[in-house]
């Protein structure tokens, strides 16, 4: 009794004289009712004790068993981080990826079909046609943590069988343990200006402007050499190059190379503003187009909806060469759904006098803004990373409930001076006419049905400073109308 507490006694004794038992023995004498109440308190203290025996009997049990399911995690992740290949984990985000869980080994495959139909105004310019305007498949490997070799092809086909079936576009190797210093060598995109690093999936339009399109300012869109490239801070990235200059799938044949670099800056990191981007950056290149295969002949521009080649200028090919000197300011300003955005660059062309080669120093100056509003709501911010606009997730992706996706409008007007190269265009034909100065109007609206899929319409009035003639027809305007169905992963 000693071991029972005076309140819990009392509350028993209690209990006990008002059950049957105690009103039966009332009659016997206090010592036999001690007793009587001391077996039953011993009768309750064991109770108690196999209680706690089996309390503690389940305790046990319940350790033992989170021990071996956490044993069972530890071995899993044991046999996942072996990297024998074998299991290998496969995984769908933002392309197709294999990889052994170590991180050792990845394999990541990428690709693309862009499907266009084109209309054009005069029509005897350009037939209005269906046409495969990029089919790429390729994949990145990425092995020992950090290296990643990267190769793409390009299987569209023109009409013309100018493009050939395949076409090498992406072929690199790059060493990423510094992310402030990655490094890049083999056949990629040199990083200049805003629009032309942006992977041709993610555009604000079916094409890029008449400032960055390929034409008189970029002779190609890839091109072969290194590049060092990388973000030093968070809100902070650049980029600095040699490349042949000779663009893509070609070997240079001189020895002088393109030298360029870009920097740009988020501010909105900068300053911890959220759903914000205030991009500024800046981008230079010097080189000479002279003695390449590719691009020393001459240079020429066409029309955004990739229609009318409406300048052209040839003879550039001279020994002494021709020197191209670019720079070029970007900037885009996003708040939630809606974005805006502008390019301006300058491209300085001077050749040696070469005999009866005349010399010349002449400027071509492009420049384009544009204006981007997610009707459904979505924000650019969440698609800004490193200096470029990225891949955009609607909020609801359209299927066959709720769902349908995102909407955005845009409009953009750009602008092609080349006044300067006015006297030294290519002389007209009965055929063909060339002029120096050209501006666009783009529209444009985009279905994103899901993260890999869209639909583009676009409708581009071009103006020309003095009409153009192409297939025997003048005329100072052309009209397109392009319409996409885009899927990548």
């Amino acid at each position: 009794m000693a071991n029972i507490k005076t309140g819990q006694l009392a509350i028993l004794s209690a209990l006990l004289i008002g059950s049957p038992i105690f009103s039966a023995s009332a009659d016997d004498d206090a010592e036999t009712r001690i007793k009587k109440l001391e077996q039953m308190v011993q009768q309750l203290q064991q109770q108690r004790s196999e209680q706690d025996k089996q309390l503690d009997l389940l305790t046990k049990e319940l350790v033992g068993i989170e021990n071996q399911v956490s044993q069972s995690k530890i071995a899993k992740t044991e046999d996942k981080g072996k990297s024998q290949g074998s299991p290998v984990y496969a995984a769908f985000k933002d392309g197709l990826v294999f990889d052994d869980g170590s991180g050792n080994w990845k394999l990541q495959l990428n690709g693309r079909v862009q499907l266009d139909y084109r209309n054009f105004e005069p029509d005897q310019w350009k037939s209005d046609t269906f046409s495969i305007r990029r089919a790429r498949f390729g994949g990145t490997f990425g092995f020992l943590k950090d290296f990643a070799v990267r190769v793409e092809g390009e299987y569209a086909n023109d009409n013309t069988g100018a493009v050939g079936t395949t076409a090498l576009t992406y072929g690199y190797l790059d060493f990423t343990r510094w992310p402030a210093a990655k490094i890049r060598a083999g056949q990629f995109k040199p990083f200049f200006g805003l629009e032309r690093p942006q992977s041709t999936n993610y555009t604000d339009f079916t094409e890029l402007s008449l400032a960055t399109n390929n034409g008189a300012i970029f002779t190609s869109t890839y091109d072969r050499g290194v590049m060092v490239f990388g973000d030093p801070l968070p809100w902070l990235n650049y980029n600095a190059y040699v490349v042949n200059g000779s663009g893509q799938n070609n070997d240079d044949v001189s020895n002088g190379k393109d030298i360029g670099g870009r920097f740009d800056a988020n501010f909105a990191n900068l300053l911890n503003i959220k759903n914000t981007v205030l991009h500024v950056g800046a981008s230079a290149s010097q080189g000479n187009i002279g003695f390449s295969t590719a691009a020393g002949a001459g240079i020429t521009q066409r029309t955004e909806g990739q229609g009318a080649t409406f300048f052209s200028v040839t003879g550039l090919n001279s020994n002494s060469g021709t020197d191209r000197n670019r720079w070029g300011l970007e900037t885009a300003l996003a708040y939630g759904p809606v974005k805006f955005q502008s390019e301006y660059i300058n491209a300085n062309f001077e050749r040696r006098q070469a005999g009866a080669t005349p010399a010349f120093d002449n400027d071509i100056n492009v420049w384009y803004a544009d204006l981007n509003w997610l009707v459904t709501g979505e924000s650019y911010a969440d698609t800004y990373k490193a200096g470029s606009f990225g891949r955009l997730k609607p909020k609801n992706n359209f299927d066959d409930k709720n769902g349908w996706g995102a909407l955005e409008l845009g409009l953009r007007y750009s602008k092609f001076d080349a006044s300067d190269f006015k006297s030294i265009l290519t002389a007209p034909t009965a055929t063909t006419a060339f002029t120096s100065e050209a501006s666009a109007w783009t529209g444009g609206a985009k279905w994103i049905m899901n993260p890999n899929a869209r639909i583009m319409l676009n409708y581009i009035d071009t103006s020309f400073d003095t009409p153009v003639r192409v297939n025997s027809k003048t005329s100072d305007r052309e009209k397109a109308l392009v319409v996409r169905a885009q899927y990548d992963f």
